[in-house]
């Protein structure tokens, strides 16, 4: 099962009194999610905060650190769930509105690839520290760890529930909208008016994402897993946090992600052989080098709205590799997808199913690194 993560959507709160905090909770699309961060997809929903009511809260806050990045990220406000053609060239280059002087510049980074190296290790934002006040950062680390086995445990219960009914886009969001309230109790019962910031803090990490980015041999398909709203992405999760309050590598999450999501046979001379966590090193030698980051708007105002995916990039033999899904809880598809048809998909009722994926299968139609 994937990283339980920043389960919601778009998050209204109204303080009550100084003791209580009430949390309403909904999503655009009469509830349905329609990218690839739903929980029974490969990612968490985005959340985006009205904070008018909720005192106390420091809007200036520093933006994440982005070791082994070269380029300065700047946040746009760009709604990710509608597409929009003029910020997807078929050449692949990035045409956005500069907000601070209303022209056309290329220099943003958003929608656009950087090859970098696969970082060692993965640091909390500061922002994080600079939202939950009057705790230190091991004591915010101890809440945000608290609230994740929360998440676990809510999510073990949903799942337990549902363990004998084929999940479809409807029980999915049936599944979610029951998350979403036991989630929202937990937060404003334990929190009270810190609930926000808690939540907030969530989405700050939910917002950092590593996975795999499979390649076939000719260079011309990577692996997909579609979720149950028909959002395709690459097998990829947000850092957990660990027993010792560090958060997980990269390389961790990456490889941690790939084994809850799918199951991978390996056959060669007759031999069949099931890859796990044990073995992948004896038949997969991957090259941190070939680590992609492109950055996506969050649709959140919280932190610099800006959502940060890495993909180890791998190449296979698809005649000796065969990949399937683990489960129907988060993905319902996994399949090889030409590079040429992400690339040139005209999205259909505003809802671009190659979102998070196009950037990627651009860079390597334009770059090829293997």
């Amino acid at each position: 099962m994937a990283n339980r993560k920043d389960d919601v959507n778009d998050l209204k709160l109204n303080v009550t009194s100084k003791e209580t905090t009430s949390l309403e909770i909904f999503n655009h699309k009469n509830e349905e999610i329609n990218d690839d961060n739903d929980k029974y997809a490969v990612e968490e929903v985005e959340s985006d905060s009205n904070t008018e009511d909720l005192p106390n809260i420091d809007h200036s806050i520093c933006a994440p650190d982005s070791a082994n990045i070269d380029h300065k990220i700047c946040s746009r406000r760009i709604l990710t769930d509608q597409f929009d053609a003029s910020l997807h060239p078929p050449d692949g280059s990035t045409n956005l509105i500069d907000e601070t002087n209303g022209t056309h510049t290329d220099s943003v980074d958003l929608y656009r690839c950087i090859k970098t190296r696969l970082p060692e290790d993965c640091h909390f934002p500061d922002s994080v520290f600079k939202l939950i006040r009057g705790q230190n950062q091991q004591e915010v680390i101890n809440i945000l760890l608290k609230v994740e086995e929360e998440k676990e445990k809510i999510w073990s219960g949903i799942d337990k529930k549902y363990t004998n009914i084929p999940i479809t886009k409807r029980i999915s969001s049936k599944m979610y909208r029951e998350f979403k309230k036991a989630y929202n109790w937990y937060l404003s019962k334990e929190y009270l008016t810190r609930a926000k910031s808690v939540h907030d803090a969530q989405t700050i990490l939910g917002n950092l994402s590593s996975g795999i980015l499979i390649l076939n041999k000719n260079n011309q398909k990577i692996l997909g897993v579609e979720n149950h709203y028909g959002t395709w992405s690459a097998p990829k999760g947000h850092p957990k946090i660990k027993d010792d309050g560090t958060l997980e590598a990269p390389l961790e999450t990456i490889l941690r992600e790939l084994f809850e999501e799918l199951l991978i046979d390996f056959g060669e001379d007759k031999t069949q052989i099931t890859i796990n966590k044990d073995n992948i090193d004896q038949h997969l030698t991957l090259n941190k080098d070939n680590f992609l980051v492109c950055c996506f708007n969050s649709r959140t105002d919280i932190d610099d709205g800006i959502r940060r995916i890495g993909l180890l990039v791998h190449r296979v033999d698809e005649k000796k590799w065969k990949f399937s899904l683990k489960d129907n809880k988060e993905n319902k598809n996994c399949a090889w997808l030409k590079i040429d048809d992400i690339i040139h998909h005209q999205p259909e009722n505003r809802h671009d199913k190659y979102h998070t994926l196009r950037p990627f299968a651009q860079y390597l139609k334009n770059n090829p690194m293997l």
